[in-house]
């Protein structure tokens, strides 16, 4: 079975703090991250550190399925790195793994199962050439993962492996939603 870290530890500063707190279809934009790990079967472990009990009160009632466990990285302005160091402490360390972003909510289901049907040590999808979420990492690169300093960053420790990318045609890859603007054509693009 393969696991998730979902990251959403971070500031958001080039949303002011706010994005993962932004609606989208009545929910906060995490609430749907969340939920569409959870609906994708995948034990997932939800990391956070920034704003952490508002988050919490926010997806209450996904906090119950038995398929999350959610854990507060206190480091979280160390950057992404840690984020992903904490997360991976927690995983399964024989099966394959996703790191997906907080702030993608329109990752569902499909797009988990469309990326775990391939094999490679690194599966990537991308959207007219540009790198998109989540990614699907191979158990041995735990290890690796729990080596590196907190700065580190996935980019980096992947430039040593063989990614598998995947191309695609749907724009969800790519979609995580940063600033104000990026939010406004989410909802510009879909129904609110």
């Amino acid at each position: 079975m393969t696991q998730n870290i979902l990251l959403g530890a971070g500031g958001g500063t080039r949303s002011g703090g706010e994005k993962l707190f932004w609606l989208y279809e009545n929910k906060p934009i995490i609430y749907h991250s969340v939920a569409n790990s959870l609906r994708a079967d995948l034990p997932t472990i939800l990391v956070l550190g920034y704003r952490h009990a508002e988050i919490l009160s926010l997806i209450e009632d996904l906090t119950e399925d038995p398929l999350l466990t959610v854990v507060i990285n206190d480091h979280w302005r160390a950057g992404q790195g840690s984020s992903t160091k904490v997360g991976a402490r927690r995983l399964d360390r024989g099966k394959r793994f996703f790191i997906s972003l907080g702030d993608m909510p329109l990752i569902t289901p499909e797009h988990y199962h469309f990326l775990e049907q391939f094999s490679e040590t690194v599966v990537r999808p991308t959207v007219h050439g540009k790198v998109g979420h989540p990614v699907l990492h191979d158990p041995f690169l735990l290890d690796e993962i729990l080596r590196q300093p907190d700065s580190f960053t996935m980019r980096e420790l992947l430039s040593a492996y063989e990614v598998k990318k995947i191309a695609v045609d749907d724009p969800a890859y790519i979609r995580d939603i940063d600033t104000l603007q990026e939010y406004q054509e989410l909802l510009g693009n879909h129904h609110v």
